[in-house]
């Protein structure tokens, strides 16, 4: 490959890179919803709460990308309350005045550390690196 072709390779890599790493996240997004949906450990009636969790490219610019994965919105700035106890636990009182705990469900911070520990983002990544450069 002659010198000029590799410098307009590279070029063209730093123009394209900030896009790989968004699609890297709304990849590594969309796995985290899909696996939170059908393994939150609650027992949920209407579904509302876990029709709730949603994921998605939060901010991608140049040199970062960020992902969100949440829960208790239901949009239009409207929230779920129990959300945060259903996820974290709380202690509350009963209306004799009783204490009592409610143990935390988590899926949220669990699916957060499920998608670091099997490396989705990374992956993702490495994916839109061998597309890039033909080599899938």
């Amino acid at each position: 490959m002659p010198p000029d072709h590799f410098i307009q390779n590279l070029e063209r890599l730093q123009t394209e890179l900030p896009h790989m790493a968004a699609r890297a996240m709304a990849y590594t997004s969309l796995w985290m919803e899909q696996y939170a949906k059908p393994n939150a450990p609650w027992t949920d009636r209407t579904a509302n709460l876990r029709n709730s969790i949603q994921a998605g490219v939060t901010r991608a610019q140049e040199d970062e990308v960020e992902g969100a994965l949440s829960m208790g919105y239901l949009g239009f700035g409207e929230s779920m309350e129990y959300a945060r106890r259903i996820e974290l636990g709380f202690v509350g009182e009963d209306s004799l005045g009783r204490t009592y705990n409610q143990s935390p469900y988590p899926i949220i911070w669990p699916t957060v550390q499920l998608a670091a520990n099997q490396h989705i983002f990374e992956r993702a990544m490495q994916a839109e690196l061998q597309q890039f450069l033909g080599t899938s």
